[in-house]
């Protein structure tokens, strides 16, 4: 039995790794210069060996950095959700619902309202979205621990306050320019970023993932809820606050250089737990793939099939993810839940 199950894992992992090189290639192919797989290979590899004059800087300076962002991205937006769901038990939790999204983007609206240098406008995004996490958390927090249930609510009305405020800015914006750069970066996207932002961004996140390995087992002690893991000897408490502390350091990482992208921590660790029901390390893992691969397609659709004008990325990924939503609604429905 052992040696069947083990087969079904090599085969579903190779299947997401497969899938990920493939959105991998196809991202360094296409584009404004299109170039065959062993081109796109080649110049990874040996970028200034037989390469038309400036190609190897395209590659390098602006595919390969964007690519790699876009996979950060998928990773940590999906890395947070897994461990919202965990931490709710609930396979609708999201990490928008901590505020992170809405503190990010009411920052980054003030940011370019004050004319902050946009080299400084991904910092302003992972502070706010910080900071609101943060006051969601400290609002949950009841004599049990950390209440799940007034995480969500305070959540979804902290980010309510936030979107209203974001509207009042572009609306009281005399400046047409300055309103078009805030809604174009709450559409979502990772256009125009470069080395830096994805250095940042995947420290973090590498930090947050790393984290989460060692609390996998932890993990699995508090699905079976808070009173059973406190007579295992679980600190149910510490672990709330550490997973939530996770979650919010992956989704703010991610959301300061794409701006607000959401369902890919709602889909991404969904299916990962369909494929892996016994065994958190290869959800996690899974999920990482997963959140990745959907993120390189959705930018990769976002950059080729808009007329004149990239797609909003977070647009693209809203029109798969909010379907996906209300059919797990109904089926949560349906089974009772």
């Amino acid at each position: 039995m052992s040696s069947g199950r083990d087969r079904f894992v090599y085969l579903h992992f190779a299947i997401l790794v497969g899938v990920l090189i493939f959105a991998f290639v196809l991202n360094l192919c296409l584009g404004e210069v299109t170039l065959n797989p062993l081109q796109a290979i080649n110049s990874l590899f040996a970028p200034s060996q037989n390469m038309p004059s400036g190609l190897a800087e395209v590659i390098w300076q602006i595919r390969l950095p964007r690519l790699l962002l876009a996979m950060v991205v998928g990773a940590g937006l999906s890395m947070s959700g897994y461990l919202l769901q965990a931490l709710s038990r609930n396979y609708l939790a999201d990490p928008y619902l901590t505020g992170v999204s809405s503190g990010a983007g009411l920052s980054v609206a003030c940011a370019i309202l004050l004319g902050v240098d946009f080299t400084f406008v991904p910092l302003a995004a992972f502070i706010g979205g910080l900071i609101v996490s943060m006051i969601v958390a400290v609002m949950a927090r009841g004599p049990q621990g950390l209440s799940v249930t007034r995480l969500l609510l305070a959540g979804v009305a902290i980010s309510a306050i936030c979107g209203s405020l974001i509207t009042l800015i572009l609306v009281a914006s005399g400046n047409p320019t300055q309103a078009q750069g805030i809604f174009f970066w709450l559409a979502g996207g990772i256009a125009g970023r470069g080395w830096n932002e994805l250095i940042c961004a995947a420290s973090y996140i590498f930090i947050g993932l790393t984290a989460a390995f060692f609390l996998s087992k932890p993990l699995r002690v508090m699905s079976l809820g808070a009173q059973p893991a406190q007579t295992l000897g679980l600190n149910v408490h510490v672990m709330q606050w550490s997973v939530l502390a996770l979650a919010v350091l992956a989704c703010g990482a991610a959301v300061s250089v794409s701006g607000l992208v959401g369902f890919v921590g709602l889909i991404a660790p969904y299916i990962a737990r369909q494929l892996y029901s016994r065994d958190e390390r290869l959800q996690l893992v899974a999920c990482v793939l997963i959140g990745s691969s959907l993120v390189l397609l959705s930018d990769l659709v976002a950059r080729m099939f808009g007329q004149g004008q990239e797609l909003p990325l977070g647009t693209l990924l809203a029109i798969v993810g909010a379907p996906f939503f209300l059919w797990l609604v109904v089926k949560q429905k349906s089974e009772g839940l």
